[in-house]
This record gives structure tokens, C-alpha cells and sequence, in this order.
């Protein structure tokens, strides 16, 4: 008999996280919830037929108990990502920056490191990693994660090289103005800064969007179960918005 094939999902109690375990649980993958909300992960992963495992992505030796006893994992998908601090870069502190990046970015290193050696044993994997619209513009008063995201790019790129021939692709996904809480502190941290209401802020950023809608959760988990399908065979290296034609 055939194993079940393995995918974690970091960040998925809630979210885009969620929507994402959710089709994978669907396609047939024995499916990692995993989340710092220990609660919200539990009742997810219960909801959806799927595994949790308590994981905060800012503790190395967090991520690797997440793998642990998992075996060779067939997709990883790393979600995990925190807006942080709508603020002149001057006016940002290191701390501040620090998490930011370890969150958006040294997290998903970590992650890659541990699950590509048995990936490359089987010949086979998939890795999609959540970068940002934010990823391919200037965004001023969101240095720290514009730069990160912009690095999520650099880093799937070069690993997309290395790992190719061995049958493991590895994407990056730019989400625009998703529906959800995240967006929801961002806009109310925009409309804080600018003076201005809420309701002007969210208008901006849908206005940005060719679609003036915000994208639904549920159409960036579609593409992540294409990116993990056959039918992407020949999809590696790539960075693809899913963003309503934002600029």
C-alpha cells in the first residue's frame, strides 16, 4: 500500500493558512496544522480531519520538533508571517525589525533546511513559500516587511536552482489585499499613520487592485494545491501573484 503523502502547513490555525490545509486535507494529503495559537490550531486540525502540532516559528528547536517523527514530508508550505510595524524606517527599532525577519524569513530557511534532505532522498517535493505584492514594490512605512518579502523571492529562487534537477519544485506565492484580520491591522495601522478613517484606508488599498475586491483566502489555497498537483510538473522558480492585479 502506499503511504499517504505528508504536507505541513505553518500558520494554519486561521487565515490563508487555513484555507490552505483545507484543500490539502481535500487532495488527499495527511495534512500538519500547525500554529502558535494552541487552541485555535486544535479546533482547526479537528474541523478539517488534519494533525496539529504547536510550533512558534521564532524557536529553532520548535520548527524541528514540527517535523519530527513526520518521516519525508511532500510538501511544505511556509505561511508563517507577521505584518509587523507601520512606521518610518528610522522611527523602527531593532527589535522590532528582528522579528520581522525571523518570522517572514529565517523561519522559512529553517523549515527548507529540515524537510530538503529527505526530499532529495525521495526525488521528489514540493515547497511553496508566501511572499507578498509587497515583495515586488517600495513600500513606504512597512520596511520591515517589504524587505522581507522581497527576500522570500531571492530565497526560492536559489533554492528552485539548486533542487530542480532532483525533482523537487518550489514556488513563491504574492498575495495582494487578502480578506482577513491581517489586512485588517495593516489597513487600521495605514489609516492611524495618514490620518485618515478606516474606511478611506481599506478604499486605497482596494483601489490598487485591478479588481478593486479583495482576494479570498480560498483562491490562494487553490493555487497552492495546483503548485503540489501534477498538472504543475513543470512550474519551479516562479513568483506568482495572486493579487487582483495589484500595483
Amino acid at each position: 500500500m502506499t503511504a499517504q503523502p505528508v504536507a505541513v502547513v505553518t500558520a494554519s490555525a486561521s487565515g490563508i493558512g487555513r484555507e490552505i490545509a483545507r484543500v490539502l486535507v481535500r487532495d488527499g494529503y495527511r495534512t500538519i496544522v500547525s500554529d502558535i495559537d494552541v487552541a485555535r490550531g486544535q479546533e482547526t486540525a479537528a474541523e478539517l480531519n488534519a494533525e496539529f502540532r504547536a510550533c512558534d516559528v521564532r524557536q529553532a528547536s520548535q520548527i524541528e520538533a514540527l517535523f519530527d517523527g513526520l518521516g519525508t514530508i511532500d510538501v511544505l508550505v511556509n505561511n508563517a508571517g507577521i505584518s509587523g510595524p507601520t512606521a518610518p524606517l528610522h522611527q523602527i527599532e531593532i527589535a522590532q525589525w528582528q522579528d520581522v525577519v525571523d518570522v517572514n524569513l529565517t523561519a522559512m530557511f529553517m523549515a527548507c533546511r529540515l524537510v530538503v534532505p529527505g526530499m532529495l532522498a525521495a526525488g521528489k517535493g514540493v515547497i511553496v513559500n508566501m511572499s507578498s505584492v509587497a515583495g515586488t514594490i517600495g513600500y513606504p512605512n512597512r520596511s520591515p516587511y517589504c524587505a522581507t518579502k522581497w527576500a522570500v523571492l531571492g530565497l526560492t529562487g536559489s533554492l528552485a536552482r539548486e533542487v530542480g534537477k532532483n525533482g523537487i519544485r518550489v514556488n513563491a506565492i504574492l498575495p495582494g489585499t487578502t480578506r482577513g484580520p491581517r489586512i485588517e491591522s495593516v489597513i487600521a495601522g495605514y489609516a492611524e499613520k495618514n490620518n485618515i478613517s478606516v474606511a478611506d484606508a481599506e478604499a486605497w488599498y482596494l483601489a490598487r487592485q485591478a479588481t478593486g475586491a479583495y482576494v479570498e483566502p480560498q483562491e490562494i489555497a487553490e493555487m497552492v494545491s495546483y503548485l503540489c498537483s501534477p498538472k504543475a510538473r513543470s512550474i519551479t522558480g516562479q513568483f506568482i501573484g495572486v493579487n487582483g492585479g495589484f500595483e
